[in-house]
């Protein structure tokens, strides 16, 4: 069993080797890179959580969807920054020996906004929204691998810009035999943008990769979480420190064992959950870029840090998280769970 589960990470590992892709501002469609999901924005961005399944992050990696989501809803509203408000429905349900199957509609609002034109003349308000309508299906292999697609229709309106495509997900989900261990590859927003917001304009989607590992504890209510982000690319370290000195010594000499490891951690974020009884579990996470990009020179203020809670009772569960972004502005997560 220790063979297959070397082969299994071995085979994860070379999946997730790093290529060539896009980042942040080089992509159109970057709500997509939202997580729904309380658990995953209280784990810092985990894409799969150690103690609690989660019908809610499917959108993102579908291979999560197994039998124990059978006719499970989730329904989920994320204030945002700047009043930009997320929501989303997601569903799943067994389709007997053909295995999962899930569907799910996110919406992004960014409100109403007033119009003014060349001369300063009001002239109206207008509204901006995206969404994404998703079929998700998963279907196990060998009682330790699932492998799943996701088919995604993408629609944004922006005051009068209108744009829409199609993305696919794919993912590939590991499980050991006694069920403590898990490691999640996903592979998203494989697609094309079908009509640009310009004609003759087409952009490109935020294609991103991540390798996830979920670990419980035999004998403690506990779990911990690695995720690696962004795994397309190898350079996504932002020297925030330095941006005004683009001649800096200290940066220069720098050596290749330090850059390696500060991109190593830039694309790595870590979550912790512990559940004292059956009816409740708590959690934490820490995002190493997020609190490397947006953290100023006055202090962090907990930027990169997230918590969250969770309430379980018979038929729902009740979900709460919040993320700090910045010392700014943090983001309030919630989520209701329907068995």
């Amino acid at each position: 069993m220790l063979k297959k589960t070397g082969a299994i990470f071995l085979f994860f590992a070379l999946a997730a080797t790093p290529l060539l892709a896009q980042l942040g501002g080089e992509s159109t469609y970057n709500f997509l890179k939202i997580n729904a999901s309380p658990k995953s924005a209280a784990l810092a961005g985990a894409c799969l959580t150690p103690l609690h399944n989660d019908v809610g992050m499917a959108p993102h990696n579908p291979a999560l969807l197994d039998s124990s989501m059978h006719n499970t809803y989730a329904l989920t509203y994320l204030a945002y920054l700047a009043g930009i408000s997320h929501s989303s429905l997601a569903g799943a349900w067994r389709t007997g020996s053909a295995g999962m199957l899930g569907a799910s509609v996110v919406s992004l609002n960014y409100g109403a906004f007033e119009a003014w034109d060349e001369a300063g003349e009001e002239n109206g308000r207008f509204n901006a929204n995206e969404f994404v309508v998703g079929l998700h299906y998963s279907h196990s292999m060998f009682n330790f691998l699932s492998l799943a697609a996701s088919l995604n229709t993408i629609i944004s309106q922006l005051e009068r810009y209108s744009s829409y495509g199609m993305a696919l997900n794919l993912g590939a989900r590991y499980r050991s035999p006694d069920r403590l261990l898990n490691a999640t590859l996903s592979l998203k927003n494989i697609g094309v943008q079908l009509k640009p917001y310009y004609e003759n304009n087409r952009e490109k989607l935020p294609f991103e990769i991540q390798l996830g590992i979920a670990k419980k504890l035999e004998r403690a209510p506990l779990g911990f979480s690695i995720t690696l982000n962004d795994l397309q690319s190898f350079s996504v370290y932002n020297n925030t420190q330095d941006r005004g000195s683009t001649l800096d010594k200290s940066q220069q000499s720098e050596s290749v064992a330090t850059k390696i490891a500060k991109e190593f951690m830039s694309h790595l974020s870590l979550g912790v959950e512990v559940a004292p009884s059956k009816y409740f579990y708590a959690m934490a996470g820490y995002n190493f870029r997020r609190s490397n990009e947006l953290s100023i020179a006055e202090g962090s203020a907990g930027t990169g840090f997230s918590f969250g809670l969770g309430i379980l009772l018979k038929r729902v569960e009740l979900i709460y998280a919040r993320a700090i972004y910045h010392a700014g502005g943090a983001t309030n997560h919630f989520g209701i769970v329907l068995k």
